[in-house]
Order: C-alpha cells, then structure tokens, then sequence
C-alpha cells in the first residue's frame, strides 16, 4: 500500500536512533537539517556522527546498549541496529507505547519510511516508491531538482513576505488567492521576485 506523505515540524521533536553505522549516519544527515533533537543509542558510532555533534548541538550521543528505558520521551524512534532480533524487540516496544517507529529495511516494521528528499531553505518535497524502490525514487528526485530555479529561496522568502501584506491590505479571500496565485505564477515564470511595479499592477487588478 502506498504511504500518504504527511509533513511533520520536527523541531524540538525528540528522535531516538538506536545504532551508530552507516545507516544511522544517513538517518541523522537527513533529519538534523530540519531541527531535529536525535538522541543516538549505540556502544560505539562513526567518526562522521561524532563530527555531525560538534556543529549540531541537537545531537546527543549515548554510548551504550539499548536498553527499554532509552525509548522513554521519544516522539519517533529508528531502529538501525542491523541486528534483526534487537530491531524486532524495539519494534514491539514502541508500538507497545504508540511511538512511531522504522526498522531499517524492513517495511512491515515501519510506521513510517525516509522518502527521497529535497530541500531548498522551506522548499521541501519528497518522492518516495512505498519501499518498493528506493533507486527509482532517487532517479526521479534528481528529474525534479533540475526544474527548481537556483534561487528558489529568495523566491519563497519574497512570497512569503508578500502574503503578510496582501493579508492586511486585501479583505477579501477570493481576491487575496487570486493575488497570490498571479505573483507566484509570475515569479516562476520570471524566476525572481517581482518589482514594486509589477505587484503594484497585481494588485489593482483585485475586484
């Protein structure tokens, strides 16, 4: 069955991930650029998670065995241990105590999976296969980067900016959409910010 791609804030959001390889090392480099607090649960971890520590002061590394208690306050957990009997005890945790929960290649012990992501400052988007190919999820992610304008972030930060003025100065919702629309329409066809003059002409188009 397909996976609906909800869209969580992770700030603040504690992850644990039990496992210090190569596969935990992916998980942290994926997820730390979007604010996430990970506590790292494993007797020993890779030099390249040390060194993701000492510039993101939300990782926190326990060098230790897993033990139950180490699931205690986790929003989502990872299970990237490579020992399948391990994986599976930690599964049977969490979902003992509703916590979301991956198991590293293992989709019938995924509450959810990692889709192929990319992220350009708040441009977030995702494509994922259900598991059922990561390869081709990654091909298709690659297609799609090549279509985002360089300066897509000023782009958005102009958009979004200009959604709080239109906010206070339009009343009407019909007209505000319409606005918005129009400009981000005419931003991407410009691939830049629109001048004072032309979002002056958007703006007395408004009924």
């Amino acid at each position: 069955m397909a996976y609906f791609p909800f869209y969580f804030e992770l700030e603040g959001k504690l992850g644990v991930i039990v496992g210090g390889g190569k596969v935990a090392l992916e998980k942290i480099e994926k997820l730390s650029g979007f604010g996430a607090v990970l506590r790292v649960i494993a007797p020993d971890v890779l030099p390249e998670i040390e060194a993701i520590k000492k510039t993101d002061k939300n990782l926190i590394i326990v060098n230790k065995e897993f033990a139950p208690e180490d699931i205690s306050g986790a929003d989502y957990l990872i299970a990237a241990t490579g020992n399948e009997k391990l994986n599976a005890e930690i599964f049977s945790l969490c979902r003992e105590r509703h916590i979301p929960v991956n198991v590293v290649d293992d989709r019938d012990k995924c509450d959810f999976i990692f889709p192929s992501v990319i992220k350009r400052g708040n441009l977030v988007a995702s494509v994922t296969s259900s598991g059922d190919s990561p390869q081709v999820a990654v091909r298709l992610r690659r297609k799609f980067e090549e279509l985002i304008p360089d300066n897509i972030e000023e782009i958005l930060d102009y958009l979004g900016q200009l959604r709080v003025r239109v906010k206070d100065e339009v009343t009407d919702g019909y007209e505000r959409h319409s606005i918005l629309k129009k400009a981000a329409d005419l931003c991407m066809e410009l691939g830049r910010p629109l001048t004072d003059e032309e979002i002056g002409g958007l703006m007395s188009l408004k009924r």
